[in-house]
This record gives structure tokens, C-alpha cells and sequence, in this order.
């Protein structure tokens, strides 16, 4: 039997490697004392919080498949922004394909020492774009304040860069009729 995802839960996906891509792509511009500022109130610099959401994304990928893949670099090292880049692209790849190939109801099954927890895999599907959001939104508050332009990293600003995923299309009206 063929699994057909919800597209839904698969924009969700797209949207937040979509996302993440934007925001690393102008964080590349940064300098150094930008990248390792610290962010009152939130995970920690941006690049600190860069690697602990590319870190999570792995671990999300191993809740629910068994296997984190391992990133080209130490997660306790320093990596570059062009790694993080890299290595969340080829993440976005597989947590798409972990959504499509795994029934958003399909048990995720987790052991400590003294407990276990039973949850279903949507939980996980959920947590990617959730995660993704407040952490983007840690950074982007933090380099508006800081009188940076922060790119529109909303569904609407998604929307407007892949107007084929959603069937959308623009009609402008003016005084002779309608126009495309």
C-alpha cells in the first residue's frame, strides 16, 4: 500500500527548509561578531541557534527512523554558515521524504533510564515547522533590532516564491476589465 502524505504537513516541511534556507542565506553576510552576538531572551547567537536547529532536525529524523544523520563537521565545533547551509538542505531532503514515507500515525517509541514514552510520528512532523518558526523568529527580532533587513520569512513571502505549490494566481483589475 502506497502512503500518501497530506500535502499539507508536506508544505509545512518545504516551507520550513524554505525558511531556514532564506535566513541562513542573509546571515551569510554577517560578520563574525554578529554571527556569535548573543540574543537575550533566546537559544543563543545566531549561529549557536543555527546549529542547535540543524542539530534538532537530525534528532527529529532519528525519533522517528532510528538513524541521525551524522552532519561533514563536529556538532561541538564551529562550523561555517556554508556547512550549516549544506548539511539543513540535504536535512530538508530527508525529513520531505520522512514525511512522505511514514504515517503521521506510526508509534515513535523513546527509552531513558526509568521511563519510556509512546507518541505518534505527527507529533515529530509537527515539532519541525514549530521549532523551525520560534527559532527564526529569535533571530530575526534580534537583527531587526539591530537595524538589519530581514527578509518576509512568513507563508505569505512562501506563497509568493512557489505560487505553483498553492494554485495561486494574481488577476488584476483596472478600468478596462479584468488583466493576468
Amino acid at each position: 500500500m502506497r502512503l500518501e502524505p497530506e500535502p499539507t504537513l508536506l508544505a509545512f516541511v518545504q516551507y520550513n527548509q524554505w525558511a531556514n534556507q532564506e535566513l541562513l542565506a542573509l546571515c551569510a553576510t554577517l560578520d563574525a561578531d554578529a554571527l556569535d552576538a548573543a540574543i537575550p531572551g533566546a537559544y543563543g547567537s545566531i549561529l549557536a541557534t543555527f546549529l542547535h536547529v540543524v542539530r534538532a532536525e537530525a534528532g527529529f529524523l532519528k525519533r522517528v527512523l532510528g538513524v541521525r544523520p551524522e552532519p561533514p563537521f563536529a556538532w561541538d565545533g564551529r562550523p561555517s554558515l556554508a556547512q550549516l547551509v549544506a548539511f539543513e538542505a540535504e536535512l530538508g531532503q530527508r525529513l520531505l521524504d520522512m514525511v512522505r514515507g511514514v504515517a503521521p500515525t506510526q508509534n515513535v517509541h523513546e527509552e531513558g533510564q526509568g521511563w519510556s514514552f509512546d507518541y505518534e510520528a505527527r507529533l515529530i512532523f509537527m515539532s519541525i515547522a514549530y521549532h523551525g518558526i520560534a527559532h527564526r523568529t529569535d533571530i530575526t527580532t534580534y537583527l531587526s533590532r539591530a537595524g538589519v533587513a530581514v527578509p518576509e520569512l512568513d507563508v505569505w513571502a512562501y506563497q509568493a516564491a512557489y505560487p505553483e505549490r498553492f494554485g495561486a494566481r494574481i488577476v488584476r483589475t483596472g478600468q478596462g476589465g479584468a488583466t493576468a
